[in-house]
């Protein structure tokens, strides 16, 4: 028993404590509270708007399926949330948490957007 106690350092298993997604917050501290949305994101609300502006029309948010893809603002902001944790906060179930999706569809939303952005790397750098 002491040696199991050592292991996991707690006498009771706990399960985690869930959380309500707090994507739909955005719209409103978007307008209503630019720090905490800016907070969550790590860019004002205006430079959202832009980088939305600039990916949308990239094809990779596009495709021929049944199951239509998230928004694009929608997986730019769960990009956007991962890209701005660190550690133990970045875990891609952490932000699957935080938006209500799956962990697959967190890590979608992270490869679509990054190939929209790297079409514009040369343009940019």
């Amino acid at each position: 028993l002491e040696d199991e106690v050592e292991k996991v350092r707690t006498l009771i298993s706990r399960p985690k404590a869930t959380h309500a997604p707090q994507l739909h917050l955005l719209d409103k501290w978007r307008l209503e509270n630019p720090w905490r949305f800016r907070r969550k994101l790590q860019v004002d609300p205006e430079v959202f708007v832009e980088l939305i502006n600039r990916i949308i029309h990239h094809p990779v948010f596009y495709n021929n399926s049944n199951n239509p893809q998230l928004p694009v603002p929608v997986q730019l902001a769960i990009f956007l949330n991962g890209i701005g944790h660190y550690r133990n906060a970045a875990t891609a179930e952490d932000m699957a948490d935080w938006a209500g999706v799956s962990v697959g569809t967190v890590y979608n939303c992270y490869w679509h957007v990054m190939v929209a952005i790297l079409q514009h790397h040369d343009n940019v750098i």
